[in-house]
């Protein structure tokens, strides 16, 4: 089988004949591109920045999604299959009375260094900050653009004045660019309190929020799940077969309770739109999931993704299967730190062995990296999970 049908064929409920094994490699690709490091063979010919725009390759920042024969070369050298790469925002957005511009600063040299994000409405400006770390190759934001509850009524004004479209140009491409290695999937944007903590509040902001101004959260929350709606129409029609929240769920933020009355519920509101139109759903947790999986497995979402184990999450291996019951996908795997040289390898190949022993009898399951390649990871090391699972992992 291919690569790319191994993944499916868990999804659809077949065994495949090997278990899949598929690597996040943007970050270590992204690291590599902006210090010079990537070998000529992997190089990209375009990139596709934060709205779906293309570009030629070597006039971009270095948060954006690089594409090209160059990144298909390099999952086909390692042998695992590629999802990150192969994300895609089928659509286009246009705003009524809101103006949208964007600052980028850069160091001596040319680096990239800061990014001003202003959002203005007739009812309030929202504004935020991104500060790019030159050691850690990426971005973080500094300031957040809500901030009160005058902030959540501007946002509100933004969502209920958004506009969007279908275009699928960008993922038919990808579909083209990543046949036999990579599944693409839809992308559409997280969960309404998972977009509200993660992005607009940062979870100060939108802790103190749900505990002091509870029925704006909520309120906004409601705007926002409305907007999503001719999102989810584009996304249930867009061609590729598999759908992506990126939500980004730990428990040391998300308690059972915020999950079952704030991320549940919308889950199960999607669903089944997604699969009257063929699409199968899969969540991004990567963070500590003890006290939720069975939560998340109650939903009736197809798949967990990138469940971190220990000795980096709080979950063993050996342990996930029991947790979340005999119907939900688990893909896990190898803690993206493990890659480092930081850490020794035969802590690697413990994990993927212990993927492998617990978890290719009952078959939905899928090896992946936990979340990413660090900018440091050794590709010997993805080489290695490749091996090992072309070794023991077959039916």
């Amino acid at each position: 089988m291919r690569v790319d049908e191994r993944l499916l064929s868990v999804f659809k409920g077949e065994r495949p004949d090997v278990v899949p094994w598929f690597a996040d490699l943007v970050y270590w690709y992204n690291a590599s591109v902006r210090r010079g490091t990537l070998p000529q063979r992997y190089r990209a010919d375009h990139v596709l920045d934060l709205y779906g725009n293309r570009f030629p390759a070597p006039n971009v920042p270095a948060h954006d999604n690089y594409e090209g024969d160059g990144v298909v070369q390099l999952y086909r050298e390692m042998g695992c299959g590629c999802h990150e790469h192969a994300l895609t925002m089928p659509w286009s957005a246009e705003y009524e009375d809101v103006a949208i511009s964007a600052v980028y600063q850069t160091d001596g040299i040319g680096d990239p260094a800061l990014e001003e994000i202003e959002i203005r409405t007739p009812v309030g400006t929202l504004s935020q900050v991104r500060t790019y770390g030159p050691g850690s190759y990426c971005w973080a934001i500094t300031k957040r653009a809500v901030a009160s509850v005058e902030d959540l009524r501007t946002l509100r004004f933004v969502y209920e004045h958004m506009h969007v479209s279908a275009d699928y140009r960008q993922q038919r491409r990808q579909m083209e660019l990543w046949d036999g290695v990579g599944v693409v999937s839809s992308c559409p944007p997280k969960t309404p309190m998972a977009s509200l903590i993660t992005h607009w509040m940062g979870i100060v902001n939108a802790s103190y929020a749900l505990a002091d101004a509870r029925d704006e959260m909520e309120r906004t929350e409601r705007t926002m799940e409305r907007a999503m709606d001719p999102i989810f129409e584009i996304v249930e029609a867009a061609p590729a077969p598999l759908v992506y929240l990126a939500d980004n769920i730990t428990g040391h933020v998300v308690s059972p309770s915020i999950f079952n009355t704030y991320y549940a519920p919308y889950y199960r509101r999607r669903l089944p739109g997604l699969w009257a139109a063929g699409k199968q759903l899969f969540v991004h947790v990567d963070g500590t999931f003890r006290a939720l999986l069975r939560h998340i497995a109650a939903t009736g979402v197809d798949c967990a993704q990138s469940l971190t184990p220990w000795p980096l999450g709080d979950v063993a291996v050996s342990e996930m299967r029991e947790l979340a019951g005999p119907d939900l996908i688990l893909w896990s795997g190898v803690p993206g730190a493990l890659f480092s040289p930081l850490y020794e390898e035969d802590m690697v190949r413990d994990v993927v062995m212990d993927c492998i022993t617990y978890h290719k009898a009952h078959g939905r399951f899928i090896i992946g990296v936990c979340d990413e390649v660090p900018p440091d990871g050794l590709l010997e090391r993805v080489r290695l999970v490749t091996q090992l699972v072309d070794e023991f992992g077959r039916y």
